[in-house]
């Protein structure tokens, strides 16, 4: 009798079961092993590897009852299971920075400059481009109770939560 499908049927099963428990109610919060970039992403979760196992798994069970070399077969069933396993590693990379628990990064927008997008009166909120990462428009008031008009240039001295606080570095016809 031979056994080989069993076992890939095996592998297959323990790797979609878990990959489904993963999904429906959330993988382990430390089951990241972290080989070699030292990024804190980590290169291997069980999710991974659950991704990795059902493939494998799969693609032996298929080769073991379609009698494909059983080398051949492994040597597919390894190459297409990593493959997958670092789509699903890329997918999560992806999705956790989406979920980053910091809605709100104007913090790290302090000392960075941008450009005032409308005029506004001294004291009161106005609005500007401003570039970190990327450029966003953001709601800005002068520090020093300057009046503010459309293309003046501005640096981010200190954020809260709604308003970046801002120190007018020159004017459009000034520069």
């Amino acid at each position: 009798m031979d056994f080989l499908p069993y076992i890939f049927a095996a592998i297959t099963l323990a790797g979609v079961l878990y990959f489904l428990y993963s999904l429906f109610f959330g993988g382990n919060e430390t089951d990241s092993f972290d080989a070699g970039d030292h990024g804190g992403d980590g290169d291997f979760t069980l999710l991974v590897g659950a991704a990795f196992a059902s493939v494998f798994g799969a693609i032996g069970l298929l080769g073991s009852l379609s009698h494909w070399n059983l080398p051949l077969t492994l040597i597919i069933a390894v190459a297409v299971g990593l493959l997958i396993g670092r789509l699903v590693l890329t997918v999560m990379r992806f999705v956790i920075r989406q979920q980053s628990p910091q809605v709100d990064h104007r913090d790290l927008l302090i000392g960075n400059s941008g450009r005032v997008t409308i005029d506004s009166p001294a004291g009161m909120v106005g609005e500007a481009m401003v570039q970190g990462k990327y450029i966003h428009k953001y709601a800005i008031k002068e520090v020093g109770e300057a009046e503010l008009h459309r293309g003046d240039v501005i640096e981010v001295v200190d954020a809260d939560s709604s308003v970046l606080y801002v120190k007018k570095k020159r004017t459009e016809s000034s520069g």
